[in-house]
């Protein structure tokens, strides 16, 4: 990690802080890597890995089936980018599916190390930026968390944050298609793997490139040439992820459940205008989940103020204000999920981090002491260690296995009691892919929310398609739980019987 300026060479000790963090980072990743993935947010982390469990079994396709909403099994939403490289990297290796999912997902974070350096090369900041930065992002506990989940959220971070050293080599110039067409495959990626987390990130290389053509002609100095060459880094993968939206949602619409999402959907992502002016909804986006967390609360908060006040670079002020825009446009332009889930802000902290970063490597330029960098990034570190401790600290010490986790222990009735081939249907778990995913079977993990409900409870069998029914799970919660519509439920099909696992009712066909 080394700069092109003439900036002082990195303190040794920085470096040496650095890499013990990346070192404990690794360590609580790997010591963890076993957990089932039913801590925070297990809905999307078991989905995810439910849909690499299936390419396992059954090879990949652009339908790719999720088979936790009944038949037919496909409501694809992301390109199934990660859950490829997953599956075909557990099924090579005879591994579990797990660990390798939640390494998977690290391994994208410590790789963000790459173009962080490349930024500080393209924008010549001062050499100890870039070590500063992957300190505090890999002390992060944002990143220390969710950066270990089964989660497709650190590859898309990673490839929306790859294009931005191309991106910029567009706005400053001299453009070149080389840049134009890497930062095009990469954000294409990205788009594809998430597409909250890169289209802000387009948006903001947009707004640069046109404020760089603001004078001497306006956008017409760019010429026909740097036209096409910001329209296929930046238009061309939004094109790319449009057309992806579009054939994943005629085939989520094939399925019951997933037409009923699809209609939910664009309005729940934006939220309202009234939750824009929220202030407690932005004192908890902001300061709770992100700054006091994960930028050193007061002290960060004094860092990057300081870099609008205190002399130096223009350049480097330029940069922390970029990485501001670069996190709050997600929070403004997906609002209700940036504040519904709380891991959707691993898509943009890592652009404060940068600005902070970046506000920390000014602090040399005004006060030139060798220990200025250095000290200011270990206080920081250590307030992101002892803020994970109290935050995701608990979780990661909490052990989950079938004596004392419900899901787990009638996943295992199921896989005891059930023949791999059958189909299950799920009550009372939303539609979590909980159960079918640890429990190796097709589901229709039946939601609230959806309008066939009772229908679903009267043929269960009829939204499986072909596979046969196996058994009918109703978890406590349900608005089918009652005692005696289950015993009704069992006269009328004298073949099957009731198992009890820790408060839940398993109905077994077979």
């Amino acid at each position: 990690m080394t700069g092109r300026d003439s900036s002082p060479p990195v303190a040794a000790w920085l470096k040496l802080l650095t890499a013990s963090v990346l070192v404990f980072a690794t360590w609580t990743a790997v010591r963890h890597a076993d957990q089932p993935l039913l801590e925070f947010h297990s809905f999307r982390q078991t989905q995810t890995a439910l849909t690499s469990f299936w390419i396992m079994e059954e090879g990949p396709r652009l339908a790719y089936q999720t088979p936790v909403s009944g038949y037919p099994w496909a409501i694809p939403q992301e390109f199934p980018l990660y859950q490829m490289i997953a599956a075909a990297v557990a099924k090579a290796g005879h591994l579990d599916l797990d660990a390798v999912g939640r390494l998977l997902s690290f391994a994208f974070l410590v790789a963000c190390a790459w173009p962080a350096t490349v930024v500080v090369e393209r924008l010549k900041l001062p050499a100890a930026t870039a070590w500063s930065f992957c300190a505090l992002l890999w002390s992060s506990p944002l990143y220390l968390f969710w950066g270990r989940s089964f989660m497709i959220e650190t590859a898309a971070l990673f490839f929306a944050f790859a294009s931005v050293p191309f991106a910029l080599d567009l706005v400053r110039g001299p453009s070149t298609w080389r840049s134009a067409w890497i930062c095009a495959a990469f954000g294409t990626l990205a788009a594809l793997q998430k597409f909250t987390t890169s289209a802000p990130v387009s948006m903001v290389m947009g707004v640069l490139w046109l404020w760089s053509w603001r004078s001497a002609g306006g956008i017409r100095q760019a010429g026909r040439q740097g036209l096409l060459q910001i329209a296929a880094a930046l238009v061309l993968p939004l094109l790319v992820a449009g057309a992806w939206t579009v054939y994943a949602g005629s085939v989520t619409r094939e399925n019951p459940m997933g037409n009923e999402y699809a209609a939910l959907v664009p309005r729940w992502i934006l939220g309202t205008l009234a939750q824009r002016f929220s202030g407690p909804d932005w004192i908890t986006l902001l300061w709770h989940r992100t700054l006091a967390q994960n930028a050193g609360g007061f002290l960060g908060v004094a860092l990057i103020a300081g870099a609008f006040a205190l002399p130096g670079p223009a350049r480097i002020r330029a940069v922390v204000l970029t990485g501001l825009a670069l996190f709050v446009a997600p929070l403004l332009i997906f609002t209700n999920l940036q504040f519904v889930h709380a891991y959707y802000q691993t898509g943009c902290v890592l652009f404060l981090i940068g600005g902070l970063a970046s506000a920390v490597a000014l602090l040399q330029a005004v006060v030139p002491h060798g220990a200025v960098v250095p000290g200011i990034t270990a206080l920081l570190v250590a307030s992101n260690i002892m803020e994970f401790r109290k935050s995701y600290g608990p979780m990661l010490r909490t052990r989950f296995d079938a004596a004392h986790n419900s899901t787990l222990a009638v996943a295992a009735v199921l896989r005891e009691h059930t023949v791999p081939g059958t189909g299950i249907v799920v009550f009372g778990q939303d539609w979590s892919s909980e159960t079918p995913y640890y429990a190796r079977r097709r589901s229709f993990a039946v939601p609230d929310w959806f309008s066939r409900y009772d229908q679903v409870w009267a043929e269960p069998a009829k939204f499986l398609g072909d596979t046969p029914l196996g058994a009918v799970v109703v978890f406590p919660g349900s608005r089918v739980i009652d005692p005696a519509r289950i015993a009704r439920k069992l006269a009328d099909n004298p073949g099957w019987r009731l198992l009890e696992v820790q408060g839940c009712r398993i109905l077994l066909v077979h």
